[in-house]
């Protein structure tokens, strides 16, 4: 059987491999991919800011298992699992043995292992713009709840579980203020999941779609930038919103100058949780005086330890109803034979 995967040879190029599909190993699974998203690391990578001696693309995926290496029975939640059952896979390892892991931090796992660098090297679809993926032994999956579609259930693969995790680091609790920088695809997920918690919610973007879903998704009230451009501007509106600062505020619009309005936002003794900044070559002058004398913390966050996916598929499942996870994708796109919904770059990071 033959599978073909994408691989971004440089900035504004990609290309489609074909390679024969491998039987999967003991303890591995090869799935067909049903659904893949565009992340906003893809952007990334089709800028060429990622990856310049090329990238294999794709991680937020659900699929369907084709078939499973000998030994695997159950998922990592212990669900038993068969050929045809849906399921999302976390899109790295870890190596649970580390100091940061042995400590339950596996975001920061330091032998993190992630896809190949080109299709080339065997077992070739570690990658998710592609017809099959390969999941390692080792590597965390879970069924899909059969309430959630695939649609959304690829979602929880990257940007739902990083903002779960992000908030959980934060202590994000009931009663408390979250501002949240940026309402793409991290942004409105953590919107969600901080509503249900019971926070208060406020958001800042400058989109016109961006602010509608914030509100759908949980924003108790939303800032328009170009209404507020400057940010004393934003900042007065703010406190006339909430009668002070926040407690939390999430950085997920991806620009470093949005990480300095975080650090002037958050309140004395607050967390501003770094998500959306992933570019090395963009900096922003910073305001270290403002750490001091705040008495703040800085969270950063990156990926998430793997039983976060089922933490965020179970969320799904619960809220699939309360918000509009359906209306996050407004673009569908054909990868050659196989028809997949592909959410577009901008509600990414």
């Amino acid at each position: 059987m033959k599978g073909r995967i994408g691989f971004i040879p440089g900035a504004h190029r990609i290309e489609f491999l074909e390679y024969d599909v491998p039987e999967p190993a003991a303890g591995a699974v090869i799935a067909a991919v049903t659904q893949t998203n565009v992340c906003g690391s893809e952007v990334h990578m089709w800028k060429g800011e990622f990856g310049r001696k090329g990238i294999t693309p794709g991680h937020e995926m659900s699929g369907q298992i084709l078939s499973l290496g000998a030994g695997v029975k159950i998922d990592y939640a212990g669900a038993p699992v068969r050929e045809g059952d849906r399921i999302a896979p976390v899109y790295y390892t870890v190596c649970n043995r580390c100091a940061n892991c042995a400590a339950g931090n596996q975001a920061a796992c330091t032998e993190k292992v992630v896809g190949a660098r080109h299709p080339d090297e065997p077992p070739h679809f570690t990658g998710t713009f592609s017809t099959h993926y390969y999941i390692r032994p080792g590597q965390h999956f879970y069924r899909v709840p059969d309430n959630v579609p695939d649609l959304i259930a690829a979602s929880a693969n990257c940007a739902m579980s990083q903002v779960y995790w992000s908030l959980d680091r934060g202590r994000l609790n009931y009663g408390e203020t979250l501002l949240v920088l940026g309402a793409g695809g991290l942004g409105l997920h953590a919107m969600a999941i901080a509503k249900a918690r019971g926070a208060t919610v406020v958001a800042i973007d400058g989109v016109d779609l961006r602010l509608r879903q914030a509100k759908a998704f949980g924003a108790d009230e939303v800032i328009d930038m170009r209404e507020y451009p400057e940010f004393e501007d934003r900042q007065k509106r703010l406190k006339s919103i909430i009668g002070g600062w926040p407690d939390a505020v999430l950085e997920v619009a991806g620009v470093p100058e949005a990480f300095n309005d975080a650090l002037r936002f958050v309140r004395i003794g607050g967390r501003v949780l770094e998500l959306g900044n992933i570019s090395m070559g963009l900096s922003a002058p910073t305001f270290p005086a403002a750490i001091t004398f705040k008495s703040m913390e800085i969270i950063g966050v990156a990926m998430y330890p793997p039983q976060y996916l089922k933490k965020s598929l179970d969320f799904l499942s619960r809220q699939i109803e309360r918000f509009p996870y359906l209306e996050l994708c407004d673009a569908n796109f054909r990868c050659r034979k196989r028809r997949k919904r592909w959410i577009r770059a901008s509600i990414g990071k």
